[in-house]
């Protein structure tokens, strides 16, 4: 079997997803300049950094760790696509995103996007790294599928009074 990815090259990309998340909470609400959306989006930044830090963590821990042999090419090969298309993949990007974000309802439902793509993605992840890493992993996971439902909740209990920013 040849190794199109290992579980450090997967992790260096789960970091770059959290920086990603970061930067999009933080320029979004400071766009949007609404406390509300502040107040939630600065508390899910904070948790990002929180996922970044954590992802270093186990990859200075997995180190060489590459998957049995019965992860064939054609699962790599998927996962490798996978991390081809997933977005936001660059800061350029990331900025022409955050400029589309218009009203609180655009942002949150990037937000939400995105927060589902990383419920996949680390989903995923867990098929590269050791059984005992895979519990910080599951914990990440749940954190971002907590992140999903304050998202939707923010949604239900405050989208239907936000003003589109280019309105004012």
């Amino acid at each position: 079997m040849s190794n199109l990815l290992n579980a450090s090259d997967i992790l260096e990309f789960a970091v770059y997803i959290e920086q990603k998340g970061y930067q999009f909470y933080i320029e979004s609400a400071k766009k949007l300049g609404d406390p509300k959306v502040m107040e939630l989006f600065h508390a899910l930044a904070e948790e990002e950094l929180r996922h970044e830090a954590n992802f270093k963590k186990l990859q200075r821990e997995v180190g060489s760790f590459t998957p049995p042999d019965n992860y064939d090419d054609q699962y790599q090969g998927y996962m490798k696509e996978y991390l081809k298309n997933f977005s936001p993949t660059t800061s350029e990007k990331m900025q022409q995103l955050v400029k589309k974000v218009n009203k609180v309802d655009d942002a949150v439902e990037m937000a939400l996007g995105f927060e589902k793509d990383s419920v996949v993605f680390y989903t995923l992840l867990k098929n590269y790294i050791s059984t005992e890493s895979q519990k910080m992993v599951d914990n990440i996971i749940n954190e971002e599928l907590t992140h999903v439902l304050k998202l939707n909740n923010f949604k239900i209990e405050y989208i239907s009074e936000s003003p589109d920013v280019d309105a004012l």
